[in-house]
């Protein structure tokens, strides 16, 4: 059964991740460990001073490019989970590492798009144009990490393939989008703000247990949404064919 129906939209898809992500825990595995490379990473950078904020760029393009390689790893055992219900973290990570080269070479193609959308509202002194091109960057490579990870395409033609994809389902693309911006960039630092106040007087204020509930949020996030990705992806890419 193709579940709930919008038009090219499998609405079924929301519910089902949750249950399979519940089933699976392995899918959040690598990208918890990318999340905590990312906090070590952040807590060893210096501040300040020119050589402090080079060092911080730096710092942050390798945690982005790290949060998508988690990313892709969870897509791969994410799509063993849609295939057979149950997904093997051995043989996923063996995958992943095979497919490592292309991730790595979609996600720099990706987080490079989102520096200049970046950059562009810094140009313009206008930060709503930053925040535009952002969401035409994400809406439109909203495929671009599954293509690498599942959909065989090198790493150099994965956004491009992804752009393919999302104007021929539009609407199933949208969601997509919408999924991974509203837990990545906005329910995750509410709920760890949210949970940091709670923990405050049992933590003594641990910057490292901040960071860390940080982290499995992040991974838990990004596990659901690599769910969500792969499937559509596959349904927009192989229809029925392959799950």
């Amino acid at each position: 059964m193709r579940g709930t129906q919008l038009p090219g939209v499998d609405l079924s898809v929301w519910p089902k991740a949750v249950v399979l992500l519940l089933r699976n825990p392995s899918i959040v595995v690598v990208p918890l460990l990318m999340a905590v490379i990312g906090v070590a990473i952040q807590l060893t950078l210096p501040g300040g001073g020119v050589a402090g904020a080079a060092t911080a760029g730096l710092g942050g393009l390798i945690i982005r490019l790290l949060m998508l390689f988690g990313l892709g790893t969870a897509c791969i055992i994410a799509d063993d989970a849609w295939r057979h219900g149950r997904a093997s973290f051995d043989q996923g990570w063996i995958e992943a590492r095979r497919r490592a080269g292309e991730i790595f070479f979609a996600a720099i193609g990706l987080t490079l798009l989102l520096a200049v959308a970046s950059y562009a509202g810094l140009l313009f002194n206008a930060p709503v144009v930053s925040y535009i091109l952002a969401a035409a960057v994400i809406f439109f490579c909203i495929w671009t990490i599954p293509a690498a990870a599942i959909g065989g395409v090198p790493g150099g033609a994965a956004i491009q393939i992804s752009i393919d994809r999302v104007r021929a389902n539009v609407l199933s693309a949208a969601l997509s989008a919408i999924t991974f911006v509203g837990l990545v960039v906005f329910a995750v630092p509410a709920l760890s703000l949210w949970l940091t106040g709670l923990m405050l007087p049992y933590s003594g204020g641990s910057l490292i247990v901040i960071v860390l509930t940080g982290a499995v949020l992040d991974a838990i996030a990004i596990g659901y949404t690599a769910l969500v990705i792969t499937k559509t992806y596959g349904d927009a890419s192989f229809g029925g064919r392959r799950y």
